[in-house]
């Protein structure tokens, strides 16, 4: 298309040259593009996860059945626990193990969710208060119980014990005080590898960045089977917690067609790691129904990203929630110490209640008496430890 225009007449030029039609070809109109996709809203903060604080604390009550009943060790005595529930409920209550990866999940999802907006130093003071408290307290009292107690077994050196305290020894190679603590082990090194993503500070394109690289540091381990690289990116649990930070994405900025992929591989991931995990290849678990475990946790943490469990708001839950950490850390051997020590002289199922009992009410004494008094003075002064670093270096860069 064109049109024609009258050129302007500029000084000294010929006269007809001045009177004859300039074509100027106009531009074709642009084509039409659809428009750019809006950037992800993110959901507005400070809406409480209520149904997290209840599957989670499930997961412990899971992991609870499983070592109080079919990992017990014979602390019920010869057959004793089989006797009374039967066989089929002690093989059901196999697959209660699966509770560790149902945490791992919802440590992803927790984890990338309080690190938006914070400093490294406030993600490191987040982390140590939150885990320190309970955990401190918890080897004291399982230290105390599992040496007064007769029935008590391996007691626990004192130089053990006062290593563990610092969450340190398994890099060390000390014994445990507690075996479960194998969990925040995997923990530490999760929170060591994030710390990397929150010292830039944390956006959608870096979570996702990062789980995009741990996840192929997570196939490269498991192809050449280092032993340097399983230690250092646990190829067999981080698509668990990948899984989460995903999860956490699809429910902050909403799905899309990558964050379903990489939830998928993930989920992939993992069901192949599950057919390595122990029960399965003793034969003791069957790894189909494994993999339709993890499968429907995972669609249950699916429906919590998308929000369809926002009209979970019991304030009683947030109760429980706090109780999880606990409760995972009191239970295995003061709960068996217990066990060993009165299953032949109390009845198998007023000995289980008592014994469940007793640790919800020892995780609630815990928690108010001790871990509460203890995050804040912890809390208040790791702040300062790190106002005052920022204050010398201010002074520092002012000379």
């Amino acid at each position: 298309m064109s049109i024609e225009i009258e050129a302007p007449r500029p000084a000294g030029a010929d006269a007809v040259t001045q009177q004859l039609p300039v074509v100027v070809a106009a531009p074709d109109p642009a084509p039409v593009e659809a428009p750019a996709p809006a950037a992800p809203r993110p959901k507005r903060a400070g809406n409480r996860l209520y149904i997290l604080d209840l599957l989670r604390f499930l997961a412990a009550l899971a992991v609870l059945g499983y070592h109080f009943i079919p990992s017990s060790e014979g602390s019920w005595g010869p057959g004793g626990d089989t006797h009374v529930l039967g066989a089929t409920v002690k093989a059901g209550l196999q697959y209660a193990y699966l509770g560790v990866e149902a945490f791992f999940v919802i440590s992803g999802f927790v984890i990338c969710m309080s690190s938006w907006g914070r400093s490294l130093s406030q993600f490191f003071v987040s982390r140590v208060t939150r885990l320190m408290p309970a955990y401190i307290g918890a080897i004291l009292l399982t230290a105390a119980v599992v040496t007064l107690v007769p029935a008590g077994r391996d007691r626990p050196h004192l130089s053990h014990t006062l290593i563990n305290l610092t969450m340190l020894q398994r890099f060390l190679h000390i014994p445990s005080v507690d075996s479960v603590d194998w969990t925040l082990f995997i923990e530490l090194k999760f929170y060591m590898l994030f710390s990397i993503v929150v010292a830039f500070g944390v956006t959608y394109k870096r979570v996702v960045l990062f789980c995009v690289f741990w996840t192929i540091a997570t196939l490269f381990s498991m192809y050449t089977g280092s032993a340097f690289l399983e230690g250092l990116f646990e190829p067999f649990y981080a698509p668990l917690f990948i899984a989460g930070i995903t999860l956490y994405l699809i429910h902050r900025f909403g799905p899309d067609l990558l964050l379903w992929c990489m939830l998928g591989t993930s989920a992939a991931i993992a069901m192949t790691s599950l057919a390595q995990r122990d029960p399965t290849k003793r034969g003791i678990t069957s790894y189909p129904v494994t993999v339709v475990i993890l499968l429907a946790f995972l669609a249950i943490m699916v429906a919590v990203a998308l929000g369809w469990f926002s009209w979970v708001r019991w304030p009683g839950l947030v109760t429980l929630g706090a109780l999880t950490y606990p409760v995972y850390l009191l239970h295995h051997r003061i709960g068996l110490a217990f066990i060993g020590e009165f299953h032949e002289h109390v009845p198998f199922w007023l000995l289980f209640t008592t014994v469940v009992a007793g640790v919800l009410l020892l995780s609630y004494a815990v928690h108010h008496l001790f871990e509460r008094p203890v995050n804040k003075r912890l809390r208040d002064g790791l702040i300062r430890s790190f106002a005052r670093i920022r204050a010398a270096d201010e002074r520092v860069i002012a000379r």
